[in-house]
């Protein structure tokens, strides 16, 4: 369940239409913080980054400052999250919960081993399950490079999905009032 309230979403959403110059910027932290495994739970990417169509649609937004303010942000929190586990792997490692059943730190390890990027991949769309992938996958030592491909690619779908959908939706809305 997400920790920020409708009226705080509604609030969020407010300010960005009025000061639409700050839209971007906003949107930027947001996605990183969503993508933190400490943060994640706090608030829902996926109804600011459909807000955020809904105000692209109504003239109150720029569609790729948005874009790349997302797309960024998602990449800022999943690099930050990979880093994370490969810098502090003992500390994740000696948590209680992964010490207490090994055997899926095990399975979880052979999955990214087996499938690599397509598991990033398929995480993206995850929801609040993408921050404990990125995570593990720094633990488990995935190669940089195949993780910033994963990540990249599957942010790039994410984003220009969600926030068509956005602006679609304000359209058949829109259609459907007349």
């Amino acid at each position: 369940m997400d920790i920020l309230s409708r009226d705080m979403l509604e609030g969020l959403v407010a300010f960005m239409r009025t000061h639409s110059v700050w839209a971007a910027p906003i949107l930027l932290v947001v996605m990183a913080l969503e993508g933190l495994i400490l943060t994640t739970f706090i608030f829902s990417g996926t109804v600011i980054i459909l807000a955020a169509g809904v105000m692209i649609q109504s003239g109150g937004a720029d569609y790729w400052p948005v874009f790349v303010a997302i797309f960024t942000g998602f990449w800022l929190g999943d690099w930050l999250n990979f880093e994370m586990g490969r810098k502090g792997e003992h500390w994740f490692r000696d948590l209680k919960i992964v010490q207490k059943h090994p055997a899926l730190l095990a399975r979880a390890e052979m999955l990214l081993t087996q499938w690599g990027i397509t598991a990033i991949l398929i995480s993206r769309f995850l929801g609040p399950l993408r921050p404990f992938v990125t995570l593990l996958a720094g633990a488990c030592h995935t190669r940089p490079l195949a993780f910033h491909l994963a990540t990249i690619a599957s942010t790039l779908i994410l984003t220009a999905g969600l926030l068509n959908a956005g602006m679609v939706g304000t359209q058949f809305w829109d259609a459907y009032r007349r």
